[in-house]
């Protein structure tokens, strides 16, 4: 086959693939609901008008789906990049160090844009798989809204980290909201 076929037939699906992800945006929902009845998922803290695109990302109560501040697309814009793409930014990391808190920024070529899901459900970084994205372990916090709880979201060693703090979910659309 000539090269210059099979270069443009994968840049097309490549593109299209992108396109497709963007375009089916998920929350992303951790499995045990710990204290939390409703619960939580990874957030843009504030909402509508009152987003704080610049503070570190939470986990929060699950909202209604479609929610922006808690829809993402995933491998959106390039592979292992995760998009909130109602922004057009992506989570990054601070740095590979456990402790590190995860922000959004202009997507670039940053390995601390890179996150792989494994089969386990945690969502690693693919620089350092052993350090992974995780909720704050202790009760959550009252924030706004009837039954609303907050916690710290942050990057954790895997081999450290209490299995429920670091399983997660991708809720796919309303009729499996929050399943």
């Amino acid at each position: 086959m000539n090269p210059i076929r099979v270069l443009f037939t994968t840049s097309i699906f490549a593109i299209c693939a992108s396109i497709a992800n963007a375009a089916n945006p998920v929350m992303i929902r951790l499995v045990d609901p710990l204290d939390e009845p409703e619960f939580y998922c990874i957030d843009v803290p504030g909402f509508r008008q009152n987003v704080q695109l610049d503070a570190p990302l939470m986990a929060h109560t699950l909202k209604r789906f479609g929610s922006a501040d808690e829809m993402f697309a995933i491998d959106h814009p390039s592979s292992g990049q995760i998009s909130a793409i109602e922004y057009g930014l992506c989570i990054q990391a601070e740095s590979a160090q456990a402790g590190a808190k995860l922000l959004l920024k202009p997507p670039s070529d940053s390995p601390l844009q890179r996150f792989t899901f494994t089969d386990s459900g945690a969502i690693v970084l693919e620089q350092n798989p052993d350090l992974c994205i995780a909720i704050a372990p202790g009760s959550g916090q009252k924030a706004g809204g009837p039954s609303h709880l907050r916690r710290d979201l942050g990057i954790v060693s895997l081999k450290s980290s209490d299995l429920k703090l670091h399983t997660w979910k991708l809720v796919r659309s309303a009729q499996s909201w929050p399943e």
